[in-house]
């Protein structure tokens, strides 16, 4: 697993890239799968001070791949979850021992989510997978639960974790102040109130090797430091995508922080 920089000639693949094509209306669109690519050479914002090969080199939480191809054949704006035809791509995991400049670097082989039109919208925070791998130990993180251990023991959150976040913002979407409007259009607003939400969520962390260190993982889940601020529109989308993914493997809770 090299250092994906700039001038390695890396890619990344996403087969099965779906997205709205021709013919139009009203004979179709019909959704199409399409083999999504990125090339190392379109990294942006990668090291600065350290170059390896004479390159910038891809880093955590902050390197893109400015551009993607392969989705052209389909209608402009029509790919069915990020709405972008060739859109950037994001590093989803890196290094968590090699660092350039204070950063994780990201490697070939790292999963990337593809074809992005946005920042995560707030499921998997990836930069907290490194405090649970500490956490439920590296001989635990990623290995499957036990038999009659797959369903995490939830519990909800205690008064110091939700005081912890108040103020927020969120952590996901960056609001300041909680404000909105519910699924059944009643408009709501919790001014400086945000939702105490465990990141990553327990379901997740329990997956992650939780279900293999109990006491670790129910002396996490308690902690304020589990907890970070959420507004209820992201909170709501967080519940909702983690009911409807239990059991997923570690790189796959992972991928549901990008929608892509």
């Amino acid at each position: 697993m090299g250092f994906f920089h700039q001038g390695s000639g890396g890619t990344g693949t996403a087969p099965g890239d779906v997205c709205l094509s021709p013919p139009p209306p009203p004979t179709g669109p019909v959704p199409v799968p399409y083999v999504n690519m990125l090339q190392a050479s379109d990294l942006t914002k990668g090291s600065k001070s350290v170059k390896i090969q004479g390159n910038p080199t891809a880093l955590e939480n902050s390197s893109e791949i400015a551009t993607s191809s392969g989705d052209e054949a389909g209608t402009q704006g029509g790919n069915v979850i990020t709405h972008r035809t060739k859109g950037k791509g994001t590093f989803q995991l890196w290094s968590f021992v090699v660092k350039v400049e204070g950063k994780g670097v990201c490697r070939h082989g790292d999963p990337l989510g593809q074809a992005c039109g946005s920042q995560p919208f707030g499921i998997i925070d990836p930069s907290a997978i490194v405090d649970i791998q500490a956490i439920v130990g590296a001989e635990n993180f990623g290995q499957p639960c036990p038999p009659g251990k797959e369903k995490a023991p939830e519990t909800g959150t205690n008064d110091a974790q939700r005081q912890s976040v108040r103020g927020g913002p969120c952590w996901s979407c960056g609001a300041t102040k909680n404000v909105g409007t519910y699924k059944s259009g009643r408009a709501f607003d919790k001014g400086d109130r945000f939702v105490a939400d465990h990141q990553p969520p327990q379901s997740a962390v329990w997956a992650m090797g939780g279900c293999r260190n109990e006491a670790a993982f129910n002396q996490w889940k308690r902690s304020n430091a589990a907890v970070k601020p959420h507004c209820t529109t992201c909170s709501n989308k967080q519940g909702v995508e983690m009911r409807d993914n239990q059991g997923k493997s570690v790189l796959e809770y992972l991928a549901l922080g990008w929608p892509g």
